[in-house]
């Protein structure tokens, strides 16, 4: 047996037994372990064997929250990638945004999150900043997480509100910008104010 396929076959065997396995084939599996960059989308559409089957089952691995963490985090990030082309909007009714929304929604609504949930919670925030369809429903989604114990929670919700064009995420990063106590924060809170600059010009 090749390399490559081997190395299938052990991730294949690690992974939880209640997760929905009958996906994650082999080429599924490749092409969701990509270490150096997000899958590519024509990659994804050959794994999965088409556009529609690779949506809709990137939104069921995404969901599942038995799936092994990397593999989840990868389908989350992979999301934006089917979105519909300009100058349609990747808003309310497609399966992208209501994906990314009901993901943020469960992870923050968790009392007790792990670091697993956590990562879980960034990487779909994340993505639906890559949207840049960020809208006044999803910043007041977001806007509680601004005060998030984990300051890379914080850092990712400041960098994804930088393409809301909201009046009240602008104002909510202002007064984050007084409080916020970390470094790392605060250079997103710069970045995202000049970016919401623009559009008020």
């Amino acid at each position: 047996m090749k390399l490559p396929l081997l190395s299938c076959a052990m991730l294949l065997c690690a992974l939880p037994a209640s997760g929905d396995n009958s996906l994650l084939t082999p080429r599924v599996v490749t092409a969701l372990t990509s270490i150096d960059a997000v899958p590519s989308t024509s990659g994804l559409n050959d794994a999965f064997t088409s556009p529609e089957a690779a949506l809709a089952d990137l939104q069921t691995l995404a969901r599942d929250p038995s799936i092994e963490l990397g593999i989840a985090i990868r389908a989350i990030r992979a999301l934006p990638g089917y979105c519909p082309p300009p100058p349609l909007s990747c808003g309310p009714g497609t399966g992208v945004h209501e994906t990314l929304i009901s993901l943020i929604g469960s992870y923050q609504s968790l009392p007790q999150p792990t670091a697993q949930d956590l990562l879980r919670l960034r990487a779909a925030v994340e993505a639906l900043g890559v949207t840049r369809t960020v809208l006044d429903t999803d910043v007041v989604l977001m806007l509680p997480l601004l005060m998030h114990p984990s300051r890379d929670v914080r850092a990712t919700v400041v960098r994804s509100l930088r393409s809301s064009c909201d009046d009240t995420a602008t104002m909510a990063l202002k007064a984050l910008k007084l409080n916020e106590p970390t470094m790392q924060v605060q250079f997103a809170i710069l970045s995202a104010l000049r970016e919401l600059e623009h559009c008020a010009r």
